[in-house]
């Protein structure tokens, strides 16, 4: 699920479909409800990417129905009685001591690193970013905000969400957390920043974001924390990417 979808390569989008319709068949089977709570989320995922990049649509629309269909999805299969609770972290949680210094600690250091990295390497950047720079900075920093507020919305959902709870119930919450880590971070091989050093760099941010999602008890802090850092991260992009 974290290979990136290819325009280019619609067979391979074909058998990672195939795959987990195959393993979504046999959580069924086994009637194992973490494995079919995350099937339920995590195919209609896949198959909104899927249609939404190989059908070449507007990026803003592929993200809108990434962050619907699969949550309405696993909210619907709530109502059957063997899944009931589909959504435990949903809830929002609490605000602990540690999590306000973590949080900026977070940011601060992401930004950074981030600086550094696009200082040092100059990559070219994205289609949709040099798109922002040709509008007047008040409108780009406002298109980079709009996309933190939307983005890390299935971001969460996954990674903090269905796969940190679902792993948890099944290995417990260290095993889980740092699993979660090392998927988001592969996730991120060809996001911004790329490469290994940038799944590294995920990693280890999905790593922290997950900690707050377990001390928190709920997923509104990671995910505050996580629009904050892809504004800020997007804003310095903006700026120095030229």
């Amino acid at each position: 699920m974290i290979l990136p979808i290819d325009p280019e390569a619609p067979a391979r989008t074909a058998i990672v479909g195939v795959v987990a319709a195959l393993l979504s068949a046999g959580a069924c089977v086994l009637r194992s409800a973490p494995a079919v709570r995350a099937a339920v989320f995590i195919c209609p995922l896949f198959g909104c990417f899927a249609v939404g990049i190989l059908g070449e649509w507007p990026p803003a629309a592929t993200t809108i129905l990434v962050c619907v269909l699969p949550l309405g999805c696993l909210l619907l299969a709530g109502r059957h009685a063997a899944l009931r609770s589909t959504a435990p972290w949903l809830t929002r949680g609490s605000l602990t001591p540690e999590a306000p210094w973590l949080a900026l600690a977070t940011v601060v250091l992401s930004a950074a690193a981030l600086t550094a990295w696009a200082l040092t390497v100059r990559p070219v950047p994205a289609e949709y970013l040099r798109e922002l720079q040709r509008l007047p900075l008040g409108l780009a920093i406002l298109g980079v905000v709009a996309f933190a507020l939307v983005n890390p919305v299935w971001e969460e959902l996954l990674f903090r969400g269905v796969l940190l709870t679902e792993l948890a119930s099944v290995w417990g919450a260290k095993a889980a957390v740092v699993l979660q880590a090392v998927l988001f971070g592969a996730a991120h091989f060809a996001g911004f920043p790329s490469g290994v050093i940038g799944m590294i760099m995920a990693g280890a941010w999905g790593f922290v974001l997950g900690i707050m999602r377990l001390r928190s008890g709920g997923i509104l802090i990671s995910y505050v924390v996580h629009v904050t850092a892809n504004a800020v991260i997007g804003t310095i992009a903006v700026l120095i990417l030229r």
